[in-house]
């Protein structure tokens, strides 16, 4: 297996927060890999360079094979994730609010469908990059040929406003920071924080806290296995397990001993660093 985190281009930064290349080969002779993946807080643009990746949404029943290359905006719900058997993904994480910057498109229109054909909402240019992409002989090269793409796409970028430069912040404190401080320092009333919120996010800044915490607790278990829920719950700021507990219902539909069985059995680690 081989994952990498880059760094993105200066020029890139106030937009994306990494690039991610993951590379993972299974014997064909065996069963794809299936195993559960939660609702994260980075907003991305995928590319699958090789086998395209199924996925079994949990709260509607549905299943399908993604295209090559997608665009995730908010997720709120869990999902099953099948891995083909030459597994090669590079994605680009966005900083908060960066995909809405990038496409102009107000995240709640987003909100209702998990991932969308990147083509459709980027054009036939997507092909051409992908088709470079496959055609790449280095992981370095795979990076430069997507930092050009964004790089071209500058221009077209929205404003960049003083909540930019605040919602970052939500999500190094893991969810744990008053709405009211974070509009005061985005220099916006409590309600025109909610509605451009929503806007850059897809989603109702209370509720984004929340998934964020959740995250950060289902990351710290990826990287650490043996660290008890009752640490996990006091390192997010929970008031006790149970309201963990609830969180992970919600989010990820299932107890919070389910997904550290299923960690154990997977063969893969996606090691999701986000924002921390």
């Amino acid at each position: 297996m081989f994952q990498q985190f880059y760094q993105p281009h200066p020029a890139l930064k106030e937009f994306v927060n990494n690039i991610m290349i993951h590379e993972v080969k299974f014997d064909v002779a065996h069963p794809k890999s299936t195993f559960p993946f939660p609702p994260l807080p980075e907003q991305g643009l995928y590319f699958y360079i090789m086998d395209c990746m199924e996925i079994e949404y949990k709260s509607q029943g549905k299943k399908e094979t993604l295209s090559h290359c997608i665009v995730v905006g908010p997720q709120v719900n869990g999902m099953n994730i099948t891995l083909g058997h030459h597994h090669l993904l590079l994605k680009v994480g966005f900083q908060p609010g960066g995909l809405y910057r990038f496409l102009g498109i107000p995240m709640h229109e987003l909100l209702q469908q998990e991932a969308f054909d990147a083509t459709e909402l980027l054009g036939n240019e997507i092909r051409e990059i992908n088709e470079q992409l496959q055609e790449s002989i280095s992981f370095l090269q795979m990076k430069n040929i997507v930092e050009s793409y964004l790089l071209k796409h500058i221009y077209k970028l929205k404003q960049i406003l003083p909540i930019d430069f605040v919602l970052p912040l939500l999500i190094k404190e893991g969810g744990l920071v008053k709405i009211e401080r974070l509009a005061s320092h985005a220099c916006l009333s409590l309600r025109q924080f909610e509605r451009v919120f929503e806007q850059r996010i897809g989603l109702q800044p209370k509720y984004f806290s929340r998934l964020v915490r959740f995250a950060h607790a289902w990351v710290i278990k990826e990287q650490q296995p043996n660290i008890s829920w009752t640490r996990i719950a006091y390192e997010c700021g929970y008031f006790d397990q149970m309201h963990l507990i609830r969180d992970f219902k919600e989010f990820a539909g299932v107890n919070p001993s389910y997904i550290e069985s299923e960690l154990l059995k997977s063969q893969v680690n996606f090691n999701n660093q986000l924002f921390w």
